[in-house]
C-alpha cells in the first residue's frame, strides 16, 4: 500500500547522523519543511549550522537517551552508520550500526515518537552470510519489532557523494557507474547507484507520509520521490 500524504500540525523531528554524507543533505530539507517547527540533531560535536528551527545537541553515544531530555518528539530520522574500516572490527561496527541505532529508536519512542525513517542498504538481510548485509538486516528486524506506527526503511545501493573518507572501492567504481547502472535492469535495478541528494530527498519525503506502516524503499522507489 503506497504512503498517504496528509497534513499535520507543526511537529518535532530528531536526526541522528547529521554529519554524514546523507545527513548533511537531509538536514536542510527537514529545516525547510513547514511541517516541522523544530529539528534536533544528536552528535558528538556541534555541527556548525545555525537555523531558527535547529537545536543541535552534543551527546555521548553510549548514553543517547540523555539527548532526549525534556523533549517531546514526533518523527525520528536515522542516517547514522559507519564502515568496518573506520569501526575497526565487526564488534565495534555492530555497536555503532545496530546498538546505537536501537538506543536512538527506543529513546525516541519513550519521548513520544511514532514514526521512524532508517537508512539501510540494498542487500540488507538478517540471514545473509555477508556481515554488512546481515547487520543491516538485523537492525531492520529490531526496528520493526519496536512497533512504530510508520517505519520507512530506505535501501540504497552505492551512494554517490563526495566524502572525506571515500572508500577505495567507491573511488574505483564511481567512474564505471553510468555503464554499470544501465546493466541493472528489472529486479536488479535496486542495485543502481543513487546521488546522495536524491536519497536525502526521498528520506525527507517521509515527513509528509502517514499510514503506510512499514515501507521498504529501493532505488526505483526513491528516484521518483
Amino acid at each position: 500500500m503506497p504512503p498517504t500524504t496528509v497534513e499535520h500540525k507543526p511537529r518535532v523531528a530528531i536526526l541522528l547522523g547529521a554529519s554524514g554524507a546523507t545527513g548533511q543533505k537531509l538536514l536542510p530539507l527537514l529545516l525547510e519543511d513547514p511541517r516541522y517547527r523544530k529539528v534536533i540533531t544528536l552528535s558528538r560535536r556541534k555541527i556548525g549550522i545555525k537555523h531558527r528551527k535547529l537545536e543541535s545537541r552534543v551527546v555521548d553515544f553510549d548514553s543517547l537517551a540523555t539527548g532526549f531530555a525534556g523533549l517531546d518528539v514526533d518523527d525520528c530520522y536515522c542516517s547514522f552508520g559507519t564502515t568496518i574500516k573506520i569501526a575497526g572490527s565487526e564488534a565495534a561496527m555492530t555497536r555503532i550500526d545496530h546498538d546505537y541505532v536501537l538506543d536512538f529508536a527506543k529513546a525516541g519512542l519513550a519521548a513520544g515518537a511514532t514514526r521512524f525513517a532508517y537508512l539501510s542498504a540494498a542487500n540488507a538481510d538478517a540471514r545473509s552470510p555477508v556481515f554488512y548485509a546481515r547487520l543491516k538486516g538485523r537492525t531492520e528486524e529490531a526496528l520493526k519489532a519496536l512497533g512504530f506506527a510508520d517505519l520507512g526503511i530506505y535501501r540504497p545501493s552505492m551512494i554517490v557523494a563526495e566524502r572525506a573518507d571515500r572508500r577505495w572501492v567507491e573511488a574505483m567504481l564511481f567512474p564505471l557507474l553510468p555503464v554499470a547502472d544501465k546493466l541493472m535492469a528489472g529486479s536488479f535495478s535496486k542495485y543502481r547507484s543513487i546521488p546522495v541528494e536524491t536519497l536525502a530527498k526521498a528520506m525527507a519525503a517521509f515527513a509528509g507520509q502517514q499510514g503506510s506502516g512499514t515501507s521498504i524503499l529501493y532505488w526505483q522507489d526513491m528516484v521518483g520521490a
